[in-house]
């Protein structure tokens, strides 16, 4: 599990040749691929919180300096 303090970092930024390699694969690959990566985003989110859980951390005052 990735926690908010982690960050994920590529190792290093994609190459055109990876992105067509990508792009090679079949159908189902590439949805499956994509769909561990959704996932992988959802839990580093926490896109299953409850609406008070996030009032939690994301709520408090506005300060402008």
């Amino acid at each position: 599990m990735i926690s908010q303090e982690e960050k994920i970092v590529p190792s290093q930024p994609l190459t055109l040749e990876d992105r067509r390699s990508f792009l090679r694969l079949p159908l189902e690959e590439r949805r499956l691929r994509l769909a561990q990566q959704a996932e992988q985003m959802a839990v580093h989110y926490n896109v299953e919180q409850s609406r008070e859980e996030r009032a939690e951390w994301q709520g408090g005052d506005i300060v402008e300096f």
